[in-house]
């Protein structure tokens, strides 16, 4: 799933914008270096090289990073570091060449741009990293002097940086308010979406109990009835006893579907004993009816799990086996629920055709949609790859 770190200024990052700007970072340096040779700055180039060996380093870490655990878990902390070391890098290379302070200028501008476009970075930060960068070119400027390559005055470069640094600020205050406006309105949505999801589960749970209680009741009572009746039919009304006892066939038919669909709609067993036991019991009933080969494996699980974690998974599995049913063509599939880091993961791989091209509706419809609004809600992550068959691996944080 989407992995995203939000840090105190309401910076975030992720692992695409990561990837991105490392792909931007070795793409400039690829174009400029060919460039600077045609145009015979081959000094240029040779007193850069520390520089652009750090610059490809730099890009390298950050796309490397971006594909890793560890990486995307501190997204944040890395863009910190690219972002202060990429700038430090052109303020030493202007410092040592003295050459072109205007494009030292607008290399810096992109970096501001980058954080804040690429990492979304918060006005506290960028402001820092304005400051950082002013100051180091004054500096650099003060060390370089005054050489051959200026392309322009000294200080219409830096007139140019510091117009470039209120840009970026400005731009990062509304890009932050946007998204803590956007933020604050995806919280209202998910907490309307995990209160109707409650509504739901407590109107299956009104429905099932009345199915099971109610009308079950009365159609054994029917039943009972029927048999009563058939019974006290003398022998000579052969027709009327063989009609009645198809009657009470049919009764006790309809009693069964009926109780079939009380379970579906919200199965017993999952409030009396809990998760483990109703996935059994599921995949017994599923395996039945479908003549799909099933197998369960729960390791390191407690007794009883939070309702609303047992539910989440109840209803995840139960939407993962109906696609399994309706699209796989699998003759086998395999449930697993472990508890691992502190969390529970939940497993359903079928060995069926797998996806395919074309299939992203399937991967869009409305009951997976209704699965990643039932992690997101319990702050888990969810997956779904392809292979040998289709895999869906969920991933909640057991509190």
């Amino acid at each position: 799933m989407f992995e995203r770190k939000t840090g105190e200024d309401g910076d975030v990052s992720s692992p695409w914008q990561l990837r991105a700007a490392a792909v931007l970072t070795i793409g400039s340096l690829a174009l400029f270096v060919p460039l600077q040779m045609y145009y015979d700055l081959g000094d240029i180039v040779r007193g850069l090289w520390p520089a652009y060996v750090v610059q490809a380093l730099l890009g390298a870490m950050l796309l490397i990073g971006s594909y890793t655990a560890t990486g995307r878990r501190h997204a944040d902390r890395l863009s910190v570091v690219f972002v202060v070391t990429l700038t430090l890098q052109v303020l030493w290379g202007y410092s040592v060449t003295a050459a072109y302070p205007t494009l030292v200028a607008f290399s810096i501008t992109c970096v501001l741009l980058g954080a804040v476009i690429f990492f979304g970075w918060g006005v506290r930060r960028v402001i820092a990293l304005a400051v950082l960068a002013l100051g180091g070119f004054l500096l650099a400027g003060s060390m370089a002097g005054v050489s051959r390559h200026d392309d322009a005055p000294f200080g219409l470069a830096f007139v140019t940086l510091l117009v470039a640094a209120v840009v970026a600020v400005v731009a990062a205050g509304v890009i932050s308010r946007s998204r803590a406006a956007l933020a604050g309105r995806e919280e209202e949505l998910e907490a309307l979406s995990a209160r109707l999801m409650s509504a739901q589960e407590e109107e299956r749970r009104r429905i099932s109990r009345e199915l099971h209680d109610e009308l079950g009741q009365s159609l054994t009572a029917v039943s009972a009835f029927l048999w009563w009746f058939e019974q006290k039919l003398p022998p000579e009304l052969g027709e009327l006893r063989s009609q009645a006892l198809d009657a009470r066939r049919l009764a006790s038919q309809t009693l069964a579907q009926m109780r079939e669909l009380s379970q579906l709609l919200r199965p017993s067993v999952l409030d009396s004993l809990g998760l483990v036991p109703s996935l059994d019991s599921q995949l017994q009933a599923f395996a039945k009816r479908h003549h799909i080969t099933t197998s369960f494996h729960a390791d390191e699980l407690p007794d009883r799990l939070p309702a609303e974690i047992e539910t989440a998974l109840f209803r995840i599995a139960q939407e993962a086996l109906t696609n399994v049913a309706r699209h796989s063509r699998a003759s086998h599939v395999d449930v697993a629920l472990t508890r691992e880091d502190g969390g529970l993961r939940l497993e359903v791989h079928d060995h069926g055709v797998g996806l395919r091209a074309g299939d992203g509706a399937r991967t869009q419809g409305t009951g997976l949609v209704g699965v990643r609004e039932r992690v997101r809600t319990l702050g888990g992550t969810v997956s779904i790859t392809s292979g040998s068959g289709t895999r869906l691996e969920v991933r909640l944080p057991l509190r």
